[in-house]
């Protein structure tokens, strides 16, 4: 399940903790450390935030081709 992203100050963001532990856990692997943000939202803070982009892109090229991948060992 791909998620839909959340604006703040005008960017596209993702919360790393909405994704199932196995993605997180992925994504975390694949990302260098330093791109995980920590964004102030409704007086809330938010530690495990990526731009949209970098899980848009992430989603299309890793793990849609890893879940292809999966299925066809499935076989």
């Amino acid at each position: 399940m791909r998620l839909i992203p959340m604006v703040v100050n005008g960017q596209k963001i993702v919360q790393l903790s909405q994704l199932t532990i196995d993605q997180a856990t992925d994504l975390r692997s694949w990302l260098p450390p330093q791109s995980i943000q920590k964004v102030r939202f409704q007086g809330m803070d938010l530690n495990d935030c990526i731009p949209f982009e970098t899980y848009d892109y992430w989603f299309k090229t890793h793990h849609i081709q890893t879940f292809t991948y999966e299925t066809i060992l499935d076989f």
